[in-house]
């Protein structure tokens, strides 16, 4: 399969579509979250869901679950390669971290994210996201 280039412009719109995933997922912000998604975008690892309204709804649960904590993700060594004029395969290493307001997070769970990302209309979204999961704290 030939490779093509990602573009310097391709490669800030990517960057900033995998910050606004944790920035949105991290605050909860469930339409802004379900937003970075394909209509049928699907995510699998924590949770196995599909479309837009059932990223929604997770979301809104997860948020709901964490009560008094908060939540933070961080992606390093990010690599993209470009499969065809719309659409760039992702990956990335996971950190998640939880903590109390005010006290250092500790970490929740680490992994590999494998993402297929597509250009939708101009903008780049995910169509899906596979989190294989190095270890989940108990």
């Amino acid at each position: 399969m030939k490779k093509f280039a990602v573009t310097p412009e391709e490669y800030v719109e990517i960057l900033n579509l995998y910050s606004a995933y944790n920035l949105s997922s991290d605050a909860g912000e469930a339409e802004w979250y379900a937003s970075l998604f394909t209509e049928d975008g699907e995510h699998h690892g924590t949770y196995d869901v599909k479309g837009r309204a059932a990223l929604v709804a997770y979301k809104k649960k997860d948020k709901a679950s964490r009560t008094h904590l908060y939540r933070r993700h961080w992606n390093g060594s990010i690599h993209l390669e470009k499969i065809d004029a719309h659409t760039i395969r992702g990956r990335c290493y996971l950190f998640g971290y939880n903590g109390e307001p005010g006290k250092l997070p500790h970490t929740t769970h680490a992994g590999v994210y494998t993402d297929t990302i597509k250009l939708v209309d101009g903008e780049w979204k995910f169509a899906e996201r596979r989190l294989v999961f190095d270890g989940v704290a108990t």
